[in-house]
């Protein structure tokens, strides 16, 4: 009996999600925005390559399993800059699998700061493993075939920043399309669960503290908007990171989208190191704070950097620190 309501929890969580929360999210977005912005791209003025697993609800079946690995770059001409993200995202039967490039064109301001607009397409790869499911009845008609669907879409962002400060805007999912077979009509009775919806994301960061100073603060803010949203309010996630010696960043953030209206979601304690000036390892830890606490001993997500410096006259000195 146990085990049957912890996959029902599961199975309406995991409809909820694919209604509310289609693509994957990252705790540690902060450090590596071209996962929800193309105009990210070139933004660390050298080939930057990063790789995130995320496991999350650990102990549930079918829990959602995450693996993204992206890299981008700046051009020679330095208006120009590009990137790729590779996803595999994993939910209970149902597999996605999408290649995203993206083109950035960056404008320079006299201040230091750059104006950037992107824009992505995504291809993604949908598969339902509907022979895998364990049925009440046997040989049910609905899972006697897979599923393999192809799902275009395109995106764009726009993205302003500068040593201290980013702010970002974002439309990831431009086209709202659903899962549908070769005749145009949907796998699914409700298209509600299977439709991709358009997505609205913003967020933005500021660093306090001075260059010299041992103790820096970096409060991020995160919010996304989309149809199929609980109350139809944005998510929300909120993060406070302090960095120690231009090296680890320990941090707390808040994420809503929880039980109830602006409820909480999760509570992330997250940390980031630079082992060396060009390689970087990070850790989080969601502890969830709907009912399905009771149920899950939480989400990990680990993260890992390395950036090529191609240019040197971009570094001046080994320490010179990126803070987004």
């Amino acid at each position: 009996m146990k085990k049957l309501f912890i996959s029902a929890c599961l199975t309406i969580a995991l409809i909820t999600g694919a209604k509310a929360q289609q693509d994957p999210m990252y705790s540690m977005y902060m450090f590596n925005g071209l996962f929800i912005n193309p105009a990210y791209a070139g933004s660390q003025e050298v080939v930057s390559m990063m790789a995130i697993y995320r496991a999350q609800w650990v102990g549930f079946d079918g829990a959602p399993q995450t693996a993204n690995f992206s890299v981008h770059t700046p051009f020679r001409r330095d208006q120009y800059a590009a990137g790729l993200v590779v996803s595999n995202d994993k939910i209970g039967l149902s597999n996605n699998f999408s290649v995203t490039p993206s083109f950035a064109y960056r404008l320079r301001f006299g201040n230091g700061t750059k104006l950037a607009f992107g824009v992505q397409a995504s291809f993604s790869y949908f598969y339902q493993n509907n022979l895998g499911a364990q049925t009440a009845t046997a040989n049910d008609q609905a899972y006697l075939n897979n599923d393999h669907l192809f799902v275009p879409n395109f995106g764009f962002g726009a993205y302003y920043y500068g040593k201290r400060f980013f702010v970002g805007l974002s439309v990831p999912h431009l086209l709202p399309s659903f899962l549908r077979d070769r005749t145009g009509v949907s796998k699914y009775a409700d298209t509600a669960i299977s439709h991709q919806y358009n997505q609205y994301v913003f967020t933005a960061g500021y660093v306090f503290g001075k260059d010299p100073s041992i103790i820096k603060f970096r409060p991020t803010i995160l919010l996304k908007w989309q149809q199929g949203l609980p109350h139809n309010i944005p998510q929300i996630d909120v993060s406070a990171a302090f960095l120690f010696v231009d090296r680890l960043w320990v941090g707390v953030s808040y994420r809503t989208g929880g039980d109830y209206i602006y409820g909480g979601q999760a509570i992330t304690a997250f940390m980031q190191v630079k082992i060396t000036p060009q390689l970087q390892l990070g850790y989080a830890y969601d502890a969830e704070l709907t009912a399905l606490r009771h149920y899950t001993s939480g989400t990990h997500e680990i993260m890992l950097g390395y950036d090529f410096w191609y240019n040197k006259k971009r570094f001046v000195t080994p320490r010179y620190v990126k803070y987004f």
